[in-house]
């Protein structure tokens, strides 16, 4: 069964497997990087991950889509992550720090 990288992010149903999933497309995607750079693709049409129960297709023009696309992936990672692991921050006396 195809489906896009929503489809498959939505269909994981903990924050873990979300994150795992962003991971694996991200990995995908600069793996295609990877073969652009050596020479192996003249140009980036599309990448392509099977992870056993889906397989994803998604075509892109430039290399610069292909940065663009990772960059939103690990945004949203960051997302994801910020919502498993709570945001938290430490406030600190300022006699802490040394002088």
């Amino acid at each position: 069964m195809e489906c896009t990288a929503r489809q498959y992010i939505e269909s994981k149903k903990s924050l873990e497997a979300r994150i795992i999933a962003i991971d694996a497309l991200i990995d995908a995607m600069i793996l295609s990087l990877a073969d652009y750079a050596a020479g192996q693709n003249t140009a980036i049409e599309e990448y392509q991950m099977d992870d056993g129960q889906m397989k994803i297709r998604t075509r892109y023009r430039t290399p610069g889509d292909v940065d663009s696309g990772i960059k939103a992936l690990e945004r949203m990672k960051q997302m994801y992550v910020n919502r498993y692991n709570g945001r938290t921050f430490l406030l600190r006396d300022n006699r802490s720090f040394r002088r």
